[in-house]
């Protein structure tokens, strides 16, 4: 089996006898190294990957690990955690693409790795939900969106009295063709002149 370990020098020994490491870091993974390290680590064919969230400190985390994820799809990802709760946003978006196998304890890795690997229901625990509300009605937002067309509605009204003419908006698309077709005639009647 060949390993790829981004977390301390203990857990790459501990793993020794698993298989062969064949790519280690060891160092905090920043903004400026992330992208650096995470393509070098796409360029090895390994079947598992162990990553200590405790070695990340980088905003676009999320993004290297997708493209990671997206170029090596078959390579398992464990990912070590460390004074998380269920529902942080990190791991739920780990979660999110599909790396189940989280680690809460750094000493059981290596039953980990010998494990088949997590699914959903093992990992659910640690995805807020966020996505599955996906499709529902919000009666705030609905309020806020309508509130906003009208908003819109009285501008164009507005925009029409000040050309000289007066307009009852019940139609988005129609105002703003009522506003084309007035600034249209503004302009030739203008050219007249």
């Amino acid at each position: 089996m060949l390993i790829s370990v981004i977390a301390s020098d203990e857990i790459k020994n501990s793993l020794n006898d698993v298989g062969n490491v064949v790519f280690h870091y060891n160092e905090m993974l920043q903004q400026q190294n992330i992208k650096d390290v995470f393509y070098s680590l796409s360029r090895i064919n390994t079947d598992v990957l162990i990553l200590d969230l405790d070695f990340v400190n980088s905003k676009d985390f999320i993004t290297v690990l997708q493209g990671y994820r997206i170029a090596r799809p078959h390579t398992r990802i464990i990912v070590i955690i460390n004074n998380r709760v269920a529902g942080d946003q990190t791991i739920a978006t780990i979660v999110s693409l599909g790396i189940y196998d989280i680690v809460t304890n750094k000493e059981a890795v290596k039953e980990v790795v010998f494990s088949p690997p997590a699914t959903y229901t093992q990992a659910a625990r640690w995805h807020t939900g966020e996505f599955l509300n996906f499709g529902v009605h919000d009666k705030d937002n609905e309020k806020g969106i309508v509130g906003e067309i009208n908003i819109a509605k009285r501008q164009i009204e507005g925009i029409v009295k000040f050309l000289g003419e007066s307009y009852n908006c019940r139609n988005l698309n129609e105002g703003l063709l009522k506003i084309e077709q007035l600034l249209v005639k503004e302009v030739l009647y203008e050219q007249d002149y």
